[in-house]
């Protein structure tokens, strides 16, 4: 929890308007003593002095408190990696009056509230019936829509709205999704013009970065938005089999899969489902055995976001987000994930008895956390 630490500041301030004690004393209109016992922290101003001395060494009571954040980036992120990897492990309900505890004791410290619904987000299937997982899916909304409201920040509101947004499709409110994010005008991207910025100040460090960062969220939006756009061609296979080489081609183009290659794992296993909708079962073994061979892949572990040879500056900038290059479920959940998805598909049943299948299960079976 955060500490106050009025006396400090009341102290510094004071000094640096060189005034004594006893006259910042008989400014206020109280004793000598009252004010050295509130520098030494022995005690604190009536709460209605706080805007008096708050106008006098020109600052906010906010700042006069001396109130740090609750909490570090750095510690929530450690935190929120130690509580993921309690939710791989450990019983549901333990885990999560853990997180509910701390919500209430860190109520005001917004990077925290947004990494606690990011938490329940994607722990949330783990809840145990579908009521429970609505529940915990709602009270992700809730915290989301308070930082998205109440935290000032402006990029932490835009993160919080999108994820917002997330929770109510999960929880079947396609008309709650559209008025959060349709918008009648999509802002802006940024980025392209605050380089040119930067370039113009002589900084190409800083405006290569931010290029490369506009580049690779516009690859990455488009990659994950192919296995989505197939479902609308699955009376088409011609134009199937073109967002399917599409997403393979760009994802090719800039070593994704070695970056981010659980976007691989999305594609592959959506294609998959397609395929065996359209009653095309040699495709959709394509598709899976592609999918064993990137889950398969050591190289690709420990999980965590990369850069590459190209987009050299992105590991710094996955630095200053909130998880940093940490995956939002511990690794042991997703591998568990990963193979259950296959092997206790029902739309993969018949091809359980067919040599493809049961090797590529085999090799699936086999990978552990």
């Amino acid at each position: 929890m955060g500490k106050i630490n009025i006396g400090t500041f009341i102290s510094a301030k004071r000094k640096e308007k060189g005034l004594t004690q006893e006259e910042l004393a008989s400014y206020l209109g109280v004793s000598k003593p009252a004010v050295s016992k509130w520098e030494s922290g022995q005690s604190y101003p009536d709460i209605l002095l706080l805007p008096v001395l708050a106008s006098f060494f020109n600052t906010s009571v906010d700042e006069l408190l001396g109130y740090e954040a609750q909490m570090t980036k750095a510690d929530a992120r450690r935190l929120y990696k130690r509580l993921s990897e309690a939710f791989a492990e450990g019983p549901f309900d333990e885990v999560y009056d853990e997180c509910r505890a701390i919500i209430k004791k860190y109520r005001s410290c917004w990077h925290l509230l947004f990494n606690m619904a990011q938490l329940y987000v994607n722990h949330s299937m783990l809840a145990g019936s579908p009521e429970k997982m609505t529940a915990v899916l709602r009270e992700a909304s809730e915290l989301l829509e308070s930082v998205e409201k109440d935290s000032g920040d402006a990029k932490l509101a835009k993160n919080a709205l999108s994820l917002r947004a997330c929770c109510t499709l999960a929880l079947g409110d396609p008309t709650a999704t559209i008025d959060l994010l349709d918008a009648d005008e999509q802002p802006m991207q940024t980025e392209p013009l605050l380089a040119k910025a930067y370039m113009l100040k002589g900084d190409k460090e800083r405006a290569a970065g931010l290029l490369q960062r506009f580049i690779f969220h516009s690859i990455i939006g488009a990659f994950t938005a192919v296995p989505d756009l197939m479902s609308f061609y699955t009376d088409n296979p011609e134009k199937m089999e073109n967002c399917l080489r599409l997403a393979l081609e760009t994802g090719a183009a800039v070593n994704l899969r070695r970056i981010q290659p659980h976007h691989y794992f999305s594609l592959y296993l959506t294609a998959a489902l397609l395929f065996m909708s359209t009653d095309n079962p040699d495709r959709a073994l394509d598709m899976l055995e592609a999918y064993a061979d990137v889950v398969t892949d050591r190289t690709i572990y420990p999980l965590k976001l990369r850069g590459g040879d190209f987009f050299d500056r992105l590991e710094a900038f996955y630095d200053t987000q909130n998880l940093g290059t940490d995956t939002p479920r511990s690794e042991k959940l997703i591998i568990k994930d990963l193979k259950e998805t296959v092997l206790n598909n029902p739309a993969f049943s018949p091809l359980h008895d067919n040599t493809r299948f049961r090797r590529l299960a085999d090799r699936l079976e086999q990978l552990d956390a």
